[in-house]
């Protein structure tokens, strides 16, 4: 099916399946590691937003 609607472009039938190939590809290995990563590491992304980074760039600051 994806075959015949990227031969009704003209010549780009290769490119087509080549970009839909590294997508599918991408999706693949991010899914993967997304599954695979540990359970603190997440909850420890999950509070980034609401840790309080003020004190370490006033250290900067000071410097």
């Amino acid at each position: 099916m994806l075959r015949d609607i990227f031969k009704s472009f003209g010549g780009v039938e290769s490119y087509g399946l080549i970009s839909m190939f590294i997508f599918v590809v991408f999706f693949t290995l991010l899914i993967l590691h997304t599954t695979t990563l540990k359970k603190k590491d997440v909850e420890d992304f999950s509070r980034m937003p609401l840790d309080d980074f003020s004190k370490e760039s006033d250290e900067i600051q000071d410097s």
